[in-house]
C-alpha cells in the first residue's frame, strides 16, 4: 500500500514502512543570479536537514539520499556536497547511500537543489496517527527565514531532529515549512480529526515561513512537557491543545 501522508509518501510492505521525503531550494548560493548569497556548503547542508527533517519526525531512519543539483559538478557541487556529506558524518549518518546527477551540459547562473530521501521504519515505530485529544501542542525553535538563519541561536538544527525522531514522549512532530506555523496546525487538525485550541504568545507570528524546517510542532502529554523541554537548548513554546 502507497500512503501520502502530509508531504511524504509512505510505502507499506507487510510490517515495514518506507518514509520518502524531498526538498528544493532556488535562489540562494554564490552564483551570479542568486538573491540570496550564502556559501555553497551552507547551501547543502540546510537543504538536506529540511529533507531529512521530515522523515526523522515520522521516526524513519534514512537509507538513501539522491541529490539532483542544477549545477556544475566543479566547483559548486563540490562544495555543496561536501556540506551534505559534513552535515551527515557530524550527525551520525555517514552510512547512507549516495546518488546524484548535476549539470554539465550548459552553464549556470543561479543556484538550484533538490534532495530526496529514502528511509525505513517499523510500522509500530511510525510517529503518525496516534494523537488524541487532550494532549498538547507545542513549538520548539522558533520560525526564521533567509538571512535570519544564519546565527540564529533559537533555530534547529539536524541533531535536535535527531533527537526529535528518537523521543518516546513525542507523540507526532511536524517540521514547519514555508507556509508557518498556523498551516501547519491545520495540517494536524485535518490528520488528526481534532480542533487545537490554540493559545499563540504575542512574540509567535504564526504566519512567518519556517525557512529550512528551523522550528517544528511537537504533539505530547502535558506531563512529558518539562522531559521535552530539555531535550534540546532551543526555546518550547507552548501553543495550544487538541480538543
Amino acid at each position: 500500500m502507497i500512503e501520502r501522508y502530509r508531504d511524504l509518501v509512505i510505502i507499506y510492505e507487510n510490517d515495514v514502512a518506507y518514509v520518502i521525503s524531498c526538498d528544493s531550494l532556488g535562489a540562494i548560493g554564490n552564483k551570479e543570479h542568486d538573491v540570496l548569497k550564502v556559501d555553497e556548503e551552507i547551501v547543502g547542508r540546510t537543504t538536506v536537514k529540511v529533507a531529512l527533517s521530515e522523515v526523522l519526525c515520522v521516526g524513519a531512519k534514512p537509507l538513501v539520499i539522491s541529490d539532483t543539483l542544477s549545477v556544475e559538478m566543479n566547483p559548486t557541487g563540490q562544495k555543496i556536497l561536501r556540506g551534505i556529506k559534513s552535515e551527515l558524518e557530524e550527525n551520525g549518518l555517514s552510512d547512507v547511500v549516495f546518488t546524484g546527477s548535476t549539470e554539465e551540459n550548459f552553464p549556470t547562473s543561479i543556484t538550484g537543489i533538490g534532495i530526496t530521501v529514502i528511509a525505513k521504519a517499523n510500522v509500530c515505530d511510525l510517529k503518525i496517527k496516534k494523537v488524541k485529544a487532550g494532549m498538547h501542542v507545542s513549538l520548539l525553535g522558533y520560525p526564521r527565514v533567509g538571512s535570519e538563519v544564519l546565527g540564529a541561536k533559537d533555530v534547529l538544527n539536524l541533531s535536535d531532529y535527531i533527537k526529535i525522531s528518537n523521543s518516546k514522549e513525542i507523540v507526532e512532530a511536524i517540521p514547519v515549512g514555508s507556509k508557518g506555523v498556523k498551516y501547519e496546525i491545520g495540517i494536524l487538525e485535518k490528520i488528526s480529526g481534532l480542533k487545537v485550541e490554540a493559545n499563540f504568545p504575542q512574540h509567535l507570528d504564526v504566519l512567518k515561513s519556517g525557512g529550512p524546517s528551523t522550528c517544528c510542532l511537537v504533539v505530547h502529554n502535558e506531563e512529558d512537557t518539562v522531559s521535552i523541554k530539555g531535550l534540546t537548548d532551543k526555546p518550547l513554546t507552548y501553543v495550544g491543545v487538541l480538543i
